[in-house]
């Protein structure tokens, strides 16, 4: 069923802003006489089926694959296979399996982990390893700590259950009360530590903090965010130096 309301997909970790975006998307679609898709098969939530018969697998080409993650990827192989099985215990089987597979995937967390010492997720964690790497990578001790004030005053400006700061450049500088220059360096040194990152939007460069850090929402919802920051940031997004 490619149809799924728009509460459930904000329980899945679908952004206000991505729903928003599916909307105008459909309104375009209307207005040219296409087929209208639905907003769960947009945001990539789920995958449309074919028109002429429900019980045909998707279509599994790379650009649908790519919005997935590994566990996401095998348990969207065993669910086609399910529907191709002859035998109705097979199917069964192929069924259970992809159930396992998506549970496994809710489950999965980003590493952020500086010095090889495994999945850290703790927020302590991350500070405690932002702040050595900022004072061996500044100039001077001064601008480590320049840099420190403003990472905590992104991570107060994160967005509820995002990884996105709701703050541009140009806010920081005033709520930091730091010069622009200023700011543009220590922003490239916090991305030079892994501490943030920096992906366009339009005309708009939004700051995320990785979740594994920083993290602002209710922690059911901490593993659909990071598998979104996964996708959207690590290997969908355009850093920016």
């Amino acid at each position: 069923m490619s149809r799924i309301p728009i509460y459930e997909l904000r329980r899945m970790g679908v952004s206000q802003e991505d729903i928003e975006i599916a909307q105008k998307t459909q309104e375009a679609q209307r207005r040219t006489g296409s087929p209208v898709q639905s907003i769960g098969v947009i945001v990539g939530a789920v995958q449309q089926r074919a028109r002429h018969n429900p019980n045909l697998p998707v279509d599994l080409s790379d650009r649908a694959m790519r919005k997935r993650g590994t566990y996401d990827q095998a348990a969207l192989l065993a669910d086609q296979a399910a529907l191709q099985e002859k035998s109705p215990e097979r199917a069964m089987m192929a069924r259970q399996a992809s159930k396992t597979l998506k549970e496994l995937s809710a489950a999965q967390q980003l590493e952020y982990d500086f010095f090889g010492g495994g999945n850290v997720s703790i927020a302590f964690q991350y500070q405690d390893a932002v702040t050595e790497r900022l004072f061996e990578a500044a100039k001077t001790p001064a601008q480590a700590k320049e840099a420190l004030s403003i990472l905590w005053t992104i991570c107060r400006y994160l967005g509820w259950q995002t990884y996105e700061c709701t703050k541009t450049a140009a806010d920081l500088c005033e709520l930091t009360r730091t010069k622009p220059p200023h700011m543009a360096d220590a922003l490239k040194l916090l991305e030079q530590v892994g501490a943030i990152h920096r992906v366009k939007r339009g005309r708009t460069k939004i700051i995320t903090v990785t979740p594994e850090g920083a993290f602002r929402g209710k922690v059911s919802a901490h593993a659909q965010t990071v598998e979104r920051y996964r996708l959207g940031v690590i290997e969908g997004g355009k850093s920016e130096d």
